[in-house]
């Protein structure tokens, strides 16, 4: 598995490493979709976009700040766990320390299998330490956005089952592959 660097230009600096994930669907579908998420009149990004027949396309690097979930409206009790404020008191955008995963998914649609794998094996290829706490949807910060909770909890599911990735394994068979040419 591979992913395509596809990069948009909607995206900001940001001091802020990524301590969770935020899942949205796009309610679009490809190519319109990634035209849209590439134009620098849309004003919106994710870092990472999950086609439905599979395939992951990053956007925005992870240290960068992609431009979405950029209105909070009324976040849930789980957002407010994590969400960071400024003194002042309100609200960082979450795209600068929660990494933004986008499905390209009409509304009435669910995720398709092979995003649900394709989601995983981002998760554990980034280390992602994805725990209830960590792990939003666009709705708990964004109330009047679509509620992806059993998307959400089908992904913790998989999750939990999923065999780990053992990063030190592959690093060997890397250099091994190395020393032959």
């Amino acid at each position: 598995m591979q992913i395509i660097q596809t990069p948009s230009p909607n995206f900001s600096k940001s001091k802020y490493t990524k301590i969770g994930v935020e899942i949205h669907k796009t309610l679009g579908l490809m190519p319109g979709t990634l035209e849209w998420l590439r134009n620098p009149r849309s004003f919106v990004s994710y870092h990472f976009l999950l086609l439905r027949a599979g395939g992951i396309r990053q956007l925005v690097q992870l240290k960068d700040r992609s431009w979405s979930a950029g209105r909070i409206n009324r976040p849930s009790e789980r957002a407010k766990k994590i969400m960071i404020k400024y003194p002042w008191g309100t609200y960082i955008k979450p795209g600068h320390y929660l990494a933004q995963v986008a499905y390209e998914c009409l509304s009435h649609q669910t995720f398709t299998d092979e995003q649900y794998k394709d989601t995983i094996w981002l998760f554990k290829r980034f280390s992602f330490k994805i725990e209830d706490g960590n792990f939003l949807h666009h709705q708990d910060t964004a109330v009047d956005k679509p509620n992806l909770e059993m998307e959400r909890m089908n992904i913790l599911a998989r999750l939990e089952t999923a065999p780990e990735v053992d990063r030190e394994k592959i690093k060997q068979e890397i250099i091994f592959l190395v020393n032959k040419l």
